[in-house]
């Protein structure tokens, strides 16, 4: 039962065409009911299932975290982006950010799938474009009809830079102690998944102290109005507005960093977003 019709006829009884013509029109209005119940339901289950995934951030001598994730504000869109940190084996710290292709149930699934796989190849001591080709290798066999974007940076404590690699993705900003932000432009690789071999590579970028590394994915950066390259112009003028007294709170930071990005109030697709800031 999905509810209950209360209709009156205006005299003892409705006619007969009249009486078929409900009977139709209740009966479409519970299917209606019904597939918006399950439409509701399959989100929640993804969304349950994709921000479980979502771990808290390490606390990391050194290196400041923080990171926000927002669903897409309507339709069946939750999809398959994450962001991670975590230790690996030598001491470093991996700040990684992702985005599975598709939405809903499966691309949760999936996303879940290469972020375990992904700190599994790291915990063997694999560097970053070292770890991009695995899990191009690895979904190319298991999950051939979909792809991701990735990049992954990694902080080493004593070196004052950070290796970093990508496999198709937005680039990634940097914000200078001073404001003054660029963008690491660096040619990504492949997206993860495409039907050919690929060897990503590793670059290495200097950040003095006090800098701050943002990475994040098409969904905050991309609208239909307009291009990705004009948003992600907007986050670097963002960015580099951000105040002292924001960087040194970096959660506060992030919540500035996406207000002026939003202002629509609504977006299509997900978001994430991770910062890194170095010790000052």
């Amino acid at each position: 039962v999905q509810g209950v019709l209360t209709l009156s006829a205006p005299g003892e009884r409705f006619a007969p065409d009249t009486a078929v013509m409900l009977l139709e029109l209740a009966r479409r209005a519970g299917i209606a009911l019904d597939n918006a119940r399950q439409y509701e339901q399959h989100r929640d289950v993804a969304e349950a299932l994709q921000r479980a995934q979502l771990t808290e951030l390490p606390d990391t001598p050194g290196l400041a975290l923080a990171a926000r994730y927002l669903p897409a504000t309507h339709g069946l869109n939750i999809g398959g982006d994450w962001y991670d940190a975590f230790p690996g084996p030598d001491g470093s710290v991996l700040a990684v950010i992702g985005d599975v292709t598709g939405h809903g149930l499966r691309a949760a699934v999936i996303m879940g799938q290469l972020r375990t796989a992904l700190r599994a190849y790291a915990v063997e001591g694999n560097g970053p474009a070292r770890i991009l080709t695995l899990l191009h290798r690895m979904l190319r066999h298991q999950q051939p009809e979909l792809y991701a974007t990735c990049a992954i940076a990694r902080f080493t404590p004593g070196e004052p830079g950070v290796v970093w690699a990508a496999a198709g993705h937005p680039p990634a900003l940097v914000r200078g102690p001073g404001g003054e932000v660029r963008v690491l432009d660096a040619k990504p690789g492949i997206m993860l998944g495409v039907p050919v071999p690929h060897e990503y590579e590793e670059h290495h970028e200097e950040l003095p102290a006090g800098a701050t590394l943002a990475l994040y994915t098409d969904g905050l950066v991309e609208r239909r109005s307009a291009g990705i390259d004009a948003g992600i112009e907007r986050l670097a003028d963002a960015l580099g507005t951000l105040g002292a007294a924001e960087l040194e709170r970096l959660d506060a930071a992030a919540d500035a960093l996406l207000k002026p990005m939003l202002r629509d109030s609504e977006h299509d697709d997900d978001i994430c977003l991770l910062l890194c800031r170095t010790a000052a």
